[in-house]
């Protein structure tokens, strides 16, 4: 088994990461169940692409070009969203 290291496993790292601190240590509100629950569906969707475009690219130097684009295009429009639709 080849392990090769891509933009989006890190970011389902640091996502998995970011779900355990929250259900460990929860605050007084309960805001970060709610929170931990986006993060989930983050850490499925971001695991999706990630096998996604390893299985379609060969390469791994495109791999990580084209996951790095995309995460700057996801960020992007996640911003706009914000901006424009949500406020």
């Amino acid at each position: 088994m080849k392990l090769r290291l891509t933009p989006l496993n890190l970011v389902s790292s640091f996502v998995l990461v970011s779900i355990g601190y929250q259900l460990f240590f929860p605050d007084e509100n309960k805001f970060r169940e709610l929170d931990s629950i986006r993060l989930i569906i983050l850490l499925i969707l971001s695991f999706i692409a990630d096998q996604v475009f390893r299985r379609y690219i060969p390469q791994l130097k495109r791999i990580w070009l084209i996951e790095v684009l995309f995460l700057i295009f996801v960020a992007v429009l996640m911003i706009l969203i914000k901006l424009y639709v949500l406020s």
